[in-house]
């Protein structure tokens, strides 16, 4: 008779506890980019950086808050380094960079590079070189409008990015770096930025006594770089060429984005002038805001290393003459992931924000 009580009760319990676990939030964990790579920092810091974000993916609701994150670093099985980060930290870290709002202009790149994410957490992490960080374990806990918690963790590879093209500088003579890669300041990558663009570096033209500006007109002319022939970094095939868009007439002032909805594929319109070539083993050079009207390359032409393209403008989103290169994965601006890599033609060993250099 003693029995009895205890069949009824402990299916009750497990009644109980099923809607516990069935109405916790419903989400995942996803790494942008999708491979992270890792590269060795300017100067003789013996340390490396890697830049990634996670997106916190709904299924369902989206109102989803970060309670707290913590980051394990790993060399094989040994972890080597823990970080907490309390929910004063995760709050500062986090953005909405790759969902579409109501308010996201029309020509907005991030429409080329969606996600349906309640929120994402940007980490920017700095590492010693003998470390041999090979993997990050990110584990995020949040919580929905009621106050209900889940956690989940994702596992993500690190490594270095072995570069399969030899590339040269895209213009002859003297140069100045802008902005240069996420890892060293410079572009933002997906994280507030333009997907794709995490390794690009902005270059611009000195004149031969190392100076940037013939003189103070606020005109582009000035620029000692304005009108340089634009080179192509290696052979390959053209797959992207734009021609259309008006150069900035003024350096310092890009144009609204919404000023883009006038032109064809508005999007796009924001690299300016530019073009693509693929120079195969999923390698892809990308030559941004050149001259409207410069460009002499069609979509399908084979191009050899060094072939003019066009010359250095102030196109698109651009507050100065200068021109954008980024080495990506893939043909489509703003979708594939970008790439580290070096310029063979220069004895500078990494290109970063004021460094000079003299392209033969």
């Amino acid at each position: 008779m003693n029995r009895v009580p205890l069949l009824l009760v402990v299916p009750a319990c497990l009644f109980a506890v099923q809607p516990s676990w069935a109405s916790q939030p419903d989400f995942h964990l996803q790494v942008v980019p999708a491979i992270v790579y890792k590269v060795d920092d300017p100067g003789n810091t013996k340390t490396s950086s890697f830049v990634f974000d996670i997106a916190v993916i709904c299924s369902t609701e989206c109102a989803l808050t970060p309670i707290s994150a913590s980051v394990e670093l790993s060399n094989g099985r040994s972890t080597v380094e823990r970080q907490e980060w309390t929910t004063e930290l995760v709050a500062k870290i986090k953005g909405v960079n790759y969902r579409i709002l109501p308010d996201t202009p029309v020509a907005s790149p991030r429409r080329m590079f969606t996600l349906p994410e309640a929120f994402d957490l940007h980490f920017y992490l700095r590492c010693p070189q003998a470390l041999a960080i090979d993997s990050a374990d990110i584990r995020v806990t949040v919580a929905d409008a009621k106050g209900r918690r889940a956690q989940r963790v994702l596992r993500i590879p690190i490594r270095y990015y072995q570069q399969k093209t030899l590339l040269i500088l895209p213009f002859r003579g003297k140069g100045v770096v802008g902005q240069d890669w996420v890892t060293n300041g410079g572009h933002g990558g997906g994280h507030g930025g333009v997907y794709g663009s995490d390794f690009a570096v902005d270059l611009r033209g000195l004149d031969d006594n190392y100076a940037e500006q013939k003189n103070d007109a606020d005109e582009n002319a000035s620029a000692a770089g304005w009108g340089r022939e634009i080179l192509a970094p290696a052979a390959g095939t053209v797959t992207y060429a734009r021609n259309d868009v008006p150069d900035n007439p003024h350096p310092g002032n890009a144009p609204d984005i919404n000023w883009y909805t006038a032109l064809h594929d508005p999007v796009m319109a924001y690299y300016g002038n530019c073009v693509i070539i693929d120079h195969g083993n999923s390698e892809y050079s990308v030559l941004a805001h050149m001259q409207q009207g410069s460009v002499r390359v069609k979509v399908g032409e084979r191009v050899a290393a060094g072939q003019v393209l066009g010359r250095l403008g102030n196109s698109g989103d651009a507050f100065g003459p200068h021109l954008h290169y980024q080495l990506q994965s893939g043909q489509q601006l703003f979708h594939d992931q970008g790439l580290p890599f070096r310029f063979q033609n220069i004895d500078v060993p990494q290109l970063s924000r004021g460094r000079e250099f003299e392209a033969k």
